[in-house]
């Protein structure tokens, strides 16, 4: 409740006080702010009707900067998603190349479909990334970390690092 109060505090005009009118309200946000318009907020006491306006343009300013914040992080975690593809892909070239007798064996059909599940899961990833931006943000940073040890690692050593960023990443 507190950080709501100052989040509204943050208008100008708007004090501790009025803020925390507004959130008893309901006005706890500022998109709530600018859907309550001037009729809303004319029902909360001690809110100068003069002030009304500036507080109402200031609010629409701020849901347009949270929007415009929240596209670019979007557009971010998608770069991501598609340089951890590209990182999935090399690691299955890389897999190819150096180990060409085990790839035949078991081991090497099960890092063949770890490769494919995670290219699965990364696009699965990014037809979410616009409605879970905070939690793509934290399954990609797993996945990146999973993924940047396998560079070295053996051919059961990779198929269980994919299977780990895979995981990281269903979490999303």
């Amino acid at each position: 409740m507190k950080g709501k109060i100052s989040e509204l505090a943050r208008l100008k005009g708007v004090g501790e006080i009025l803020a925390a009118r507004l959130a008893e309200a309901g006005i706890d946000t500022f998109e709530k702010v600018v859907a309550a318009g001037e009729v809303g907020l004319r029902k909360i006491r001690g809110l100068n009707p003069r002030m009304i306006p500036s507080i109402l343009s200031q609010a629409s300013e701020l849901v347009g900067e949270a929007a415009k914040s929240r596209e670019k992080k979007v557009e971010e975690l998608k770069s991501r998603a598609a340089a951890l593809k590209e990182q999935v892909q090399a690691i299955a070239l890389s897999v190819r190349d150096r180990f060409k007798g085990e790839i035949a064996g078991k081991s090497g059909r099960n890092v063949e479909k770890e490769i494919l599940k995670a290219v699965t899961s990364l696009e699965k990833v990014e037809a979410k990334l616009v409605k879970r931006v905070k939690r793509a943000g934290k399954g990609l940073a797993k996945a990146e970390k999973r993924l940047a040890g396998l560079v070295d690692s053996g051919l059961t050593g990779v198929g269980k690092g994919l299977k780990k960023a895979r995981k990281s990443l269903k979490r999303i």
